[in-house]
C-alpha cells in the first residue's frame, strides 16, 4: 500500500530508512474531521 501511495504522488519516502514517509497532500485538500462525539464506535472484535 505504501508503494501505491508513493506512485500516486501522495507520499514521499526513503526506502531502507525508518520513519521517512512525508505526506504530500495539502491539509486544505483533505475533508474536515467530524467530532468523535457524533460518530458511533464500530468494532468487529468479539468480547471475551
Amino acid at each position: 500500500m505504501v508503494i501505491t501511495l508513493e506512485r500516486a504522488g501522495l507520499i514521499r519516502r526513503q526506502p531502507g530508512e525508518a520513519r521517512t514517509i512525508t505526506i504530500l497532500v495539502d491539509a486544505e485538500d483533505l475533508p474536515a474531521l467530524r467530532s468523535a462525539h457524533n460518530q458511533p464506535v464500530k468494532t468487529s472484535v468479539q468480547r471475551y
